[in-house]
């Protein structure tokens, strides 16, 4: 028998591990660490095995306040242990004392988007699992911060291996909204481009994901971005009771909430309206007023993560974060933690990929 596997056979093991596992493999030698770290055939065959066999770990990205400084929590940790694998994150992205702090807008396979606090033409793309980071293209015809208010998309297109992020702007001249564009990254490209922004939407928050496209709320239902064809369509939203509305991704479907009853309802065919499905009703203690309310962070098979608040409590407002489980018999709400100091949360997985 010989003495050393050879290196493919390693390689076809290494890529069934855990991303957490192989960031800790990278010590091991010089080799181990370079097809970790900087072999995307590596990071690609790892991430397409894992999504397969549903093994990626999926975490919650917690960012301060009041400084640029972030926590990282365990969505599959067991509920016997809400709080499970919590845990400060680094950010190669941290400026000097004194810099605007770093916003989190949405994130990607892995991948977050980030800015600049009042500097929305600086952007970049961070991995928090294994700390690669990237300036992205100045858009310079982005109107500056206090001119607009922009909200994002982030997605990817598997078949020409893409990644396109959308800005949607409302442009503000004396407090009322004068013109709206969209400029679109592309990571192929790596270039924006500027294109037709829909008149009539109102769109608001950022971009959830979903069947390659992304998708908004505005005043008339669901506005949804085909990625591939960089063209907008409309899509059917479930009888939802509340006026307070929001979306999130429920694996590779849809999935629509209110804030004021907590109903969370799925699509189960892709554009079809008829095939929304009722999920559950989460149940949560001393709900506050709707206008603040409940905001699932994440939605999954055992579980909804959510934010709730702000609480006035001991003379200050908090945000409380709350795992709610989902049982049949007995629902079981666990809060995982109370901070004034919340600011944004983004659910992401944990991979090795990066923009080259």
């Amino acid at each position: 028998m010989a003495d050393h596997l050879p290196e493919h056979v390693i390689v076809q093991i290494l890529e069934r591990l855990p991303t957490k596992s192989l960031i800790r493999f990278t010590s091991v030698s010089k080799r181990w660490r370079f097809i970790i770290l900087s072999d995307p055939h590596f990071a690609k065959s790892q991430f397409q095995i894992g999504s397969h066999h549903q093994t990626l770990r999926h975490r919650l990205l917690i960012s301060s306040a009041s400084e640029s400084r972030f926590k990282s929590l365990d969505l599959d940790a067991p509920s016997q242990s809400p709080l499970g694998d919590i845990c400060s994150v680094r950010c190669p992205l941290a400026q000097q004392p004194g810099s605007p702090p770093i916003r989190i807008l949405c994130s990607c396979n892995g991948l977050i988007l980030a800015t600049l606090e009042d500097q929305e033409n600086n952007m970049y793309i961070w991995n928090p699992s294994t700390q690669f980071f990237k300036n992205l293209p100045d858009p310079a015809d982005l109107p500056s911060k206090p001119q607009c208010l922009v909200y994002y998309g982030f997605g990817y297109l598997s078949a020409t291996d893409d990644y396109k992020i959308i800005a949607n702007l409302e442009v503000i001249l004396g407090g009322e909204v004068e013109g709206k564009e969209m400029h679109i990254f592309s990571s192929k490209a790596n270039i924006w481009k500027r294109t037709e922004s829909p008149l009539d939407s109102d769109i608001q928050y950022e971009g959830t994901l979903s069947n390659e496209a992304l998708h908004w709320l505005d005043n008339l239902g669901i506005l949804a971005f085909d990625l591939a064809k960089e063209e907008f369509r409309r899509l059917p939203l479930p009888i939802l009771d509340g006026d307070f509305r929001g979306l999130r991704a429920f694996g590779d479907c849809l999935c629509a909430f209110d804030f004021e009853n907590l109903d969370l309802w799925v699509m189960k065919e892709y554009g079809v309206a008829d095939s929304w499905t009722k999920l559950f009703k989460l149940k949560v203690s001393n709900q506050p007023e709707k206008i603040f309310g409940c905001w699932p962070m994440s939605v999954m098979e055992t579980s909804t993560f959510l934010q709730k608040g702000p609480l006035c409590r001991g003379g200050e407002l908090v945000f409380d974060l709350i795992r709610s489980v989902h049982t049949e018999e007995k629902p079981e709400m666990h809060v995982l933690s109370s901070d004034a100091d919340f600011r944004e949360m983004i659910e992401y997985q944990e991979t090795l990929l990066w923009l080259g």
